[in-house]
């Protein structure tokens, strides 16, 4: 299936330095570029065309649609990049818009290594929640083999969690933010240990399971 494109009024809604939907980079546009600095996007355009023919900057373009509904270039760009394309602007107010833009660069660069934290904490507190969630479902299997309770129990237990996380049982964890990530991690640890600390009780399998569920509603 094809991406649909965005509208200019759509990525002009986008904070002016945001971090990329992959949360590999974090990125501004020309189309933002143009706007912010008050000058026209194909004079952006032509001065990072410019940069591009005498090997200074390597980039892929990108595309939105304008209010003809036409394809229309435009640009993401890094931190490197921007400065770049934006050094020969002059003027004190010139000065005062990268001044704004790096300092927006520094903020979410912050952000993005806190999000790439919690998201290599999450994997791990996932991995160790799962453990547990196994042995949970194994055990399951020798009482209720066919009923749903465990068969979609990774399922049931997980989507509790990032609901609880997020409001939603369906975020995908790509999409959520550190504090989220860190909710994540937190619940998951909690269900590792009450997972143990149930079955050290000699509780059924099947008690087991509605105690965590209520468990991470309770959270």
């Amino acid at each position: 299936m094809t991406a649909t494109l965005p509208t200019k009024s759509e990525l002009l809604e986008v904070s002016i330095v945001a971090i990329d939907q992959h949360h590999k980079k974090v990125i501004t546009s020309t189309v933002q570029i143009a706007d912010y600095f008050g000058k026209r996007h194909s004079n952006v355009i032509r001065r990072l065309t410019a940069l591009s023919e005498i090997g200074l900057l390597k980039i892929e373009p990108s595309y939105y649609l304008n209010q003809q509904g036409k394809k229309q270039k435009y640009y993401e760009l890094n931190r490197d990049q921007f400065l770049l394309v934006v050094m020969g602007f002059t003027g004190s107010k010139a000065d005062q818009f990268k001044s704004d833009f790096i300092q927006l660069f520094n903020q979410q660069e912050t952000e993005l290594s806190q999000w790439q934290q919690g998201r290599l904490v999450a994997i791990d507190t996932t991995k160790h929640a799962n453990d547990q969630i196994y042995w949970l479902r194994n055990k399951l299997a020798e009482t209720i083999p066919t009923s749903k309770r465990c068969i979609m129990l990774f399922v049931h237990i997980q989507g509790a969690i990032t609901k609880k996380a997020t409001g939603k049982a369906n975020t995908n964890r790509n999409t959520m933010t550190a504090c989220q990530l860190l909710k994540v991690g937190e619940l998951e640890q909690q269900v590792e240990i009450h997972i143990e600390q149930l079955n050290r009780e000699g509780l059924p399998a099947v008690h087991i399971r509605e105690e965590v569920i209520a468990m991470i509603k309770a959270a």
